[in-house]
């Protein structure tokens, strides 16, 4: 079925193998074609112009096969292979040039700087380091945490693959050398799409002139990788960390567990800090075993104190839509709060109120230029809550901008559309 010349399903399939064994890969080839729809991939092979076999129906494996073995030949029998490295590479970039599949590893890549936050506290912890929450406006310089190891200390900053970008990036990179008189290193924090959007070899480049540890976690696979540690250096003047360190809360915000391991996120350590041993793209070692990557059914993990979120038009308060959790019946008392929210705004003068106890209900409000929603908890919402609130506004308002302004004109409800909203209301909020 997919043999042609030279190029065998064997031979081909054996040479990814190999080249996925040398080195490990920061975004997981299968992991994008085995979260995709079906008519995503006849729309990739079409325009391709990847030959289908005669058999009228092939499963998924076999579609994902077809455009694996149709990638690597093009890299071998084109002049491709002297824009890229190696084939997975190609493959890779070939994939994430069609916006689709770019949107489907920006869902898997998907975490709040909290949540990235506290991964990072986890794991230190685990490794027997003591993290400072180091976030408050009293505490300069800035940066995300601080670390602790009998006399050596770290600065540590975290960026997400959504936040990432030139500015930002240089923003970090800034505040990473003002930080070299609290500390004897530094450590910078990312995901596999903040890696992909400044180049791996960039930020090897730029973390070794820092003198900054570079990590990268991965939420959908769950793992860390250490991409690479560099030397402690002794600080000039003790004085400046001692006072810096006096600033620090009372309490860490993480300290090693004698009693059990904090991260659920896979770590290796004797595979870790050699950055040679570090690429972009990897693909499975057996194909065969994509069924594998399907993610774990696992309760979201707001699902059980959510139950009702709301989005509106910011001046009118007109709904745009409603998703209720499976428990929450009630939504004459989401109406109420409407009208609820709208009057206490107005007494208070106009200002915005983000968070609001409702008859026995915790509401949450999260504010755009167009738009607001507010989120009915049965418990205050965490930080983590708060951040992917605020994320789903914005990432509501980019894509309806348009459909927006014709709603506050129309009021139309069918503007938008209700299936795509809820499925980014529940990949966001993890409900």
């Amino acid at each position: 079925m997919f043999e042609d010349n030279s190029f065998t399903y064997e031979t081909i399939i054996s040479r990814l193998k190999e080249i996925s064994k040398a080195k490990y890969g920061l975004i997981n080839i299968n992991y994008i074609l085995i979260n995709c729809r079906m008519e995503d991939l006849l729309t990739f092979i079409k325009n391709y112009g990847i030959s289908l076999p005669e058999k009228s129906i092939l499963t998924r494996f076999e579609y994902v096969i077809l455009i694996t073995l149709h990638l690597t030949k093009m890299y071998y029998i084109s002049d491709i292979h002297n824009k890229y490295e190696n084939p997975l590479e190609y493959i890779g970039y070939a994939l994430l040039n069609e916006g689709i599949f770019n949107r489907y590893l920006i869902n898997l890549d998907f975490i709040v700087k909290q949540d990235l936050i506290d991964t990072f506290a986890d794991l230190y912890a685990d490794l027997g380091v003591t993290v400072y929450n180091t976030s408050t406006d009293s505490i300069t310089p800035k940066m995300d945490m601080y670390s602790v190891r009998k006399k050596s200390t770290e600065s540590i900053f975290a960026l997400t693959g959504y936040d990432m970008n030139d500015k930002t990036y240089l923003e970090t990179k800034i505040l990473i050398e003002k930080t070299s008189s609290v500390a004897n290193g530094s450590v910078f924090v990312t995901t596999p799409v903040g890696v992909l959007k400044i180049g791996l070899n960039t930020l090897r480049y730029d973390m070794n002139k820092l003198n900054c540890h570079l990590y990268v976690i991965d939420p959908s696979r769950k793992i860390i990788y250490g991409i690479s540690k560099t030397k402690k250096y002794e600080i000039k003047d003790n004085e400046v960390r001692e006072k810096f360190v006096r600033k620090l809360p009372r309490t860490p915000m993480r300290a090693p567990s004698q009693v059990f391991k904090l991260s659920d996120y896979y770590f290796n350590e004797s595979d870790a800090y050699d950055p040679n041993d570090f690429r972009l793209f990897d693909i499975y070692d057996d194909l065969e075993h994509n069924k594998l990557l399907l993610k774990e059914i696992k309760i979201p993990k707001y699902a059980k104190v959510f139950r009702n979120l709301i989005i509106m038009e910011i001046s009118s308060g007109i709904p745009i839509i409603s998703f209720a959790g499976d428990t929450f019946k009630e939504l004459t008392l989401a109406s109420g709060f409407l009208a609820a929210m709208d009057s206490f705004v107005t007494r208070i003068g106009g200002s915005k109120m983000e968070e609001i106890n409702y008859k026995g209900f915790y509401v949450q409000a999260a504010y755009g230029k167009f738009t607001k929603l507010a989120c009915f908890l049965s418990i205050p919402a965490d930080k983590s809550l708060k951040e992917r609130l605020k994320h789903l506004i914005g990432l509501f308002e980019d894509k309806y901008e348009d459909n927006i302004e014709k709603f506050k004109l129309s009021g139309d409800t069918n503007l938008f559309d209700s299936d795509e909203i809820i499925y980014l209301i529940k990949e966001i909020i993890d409900v």
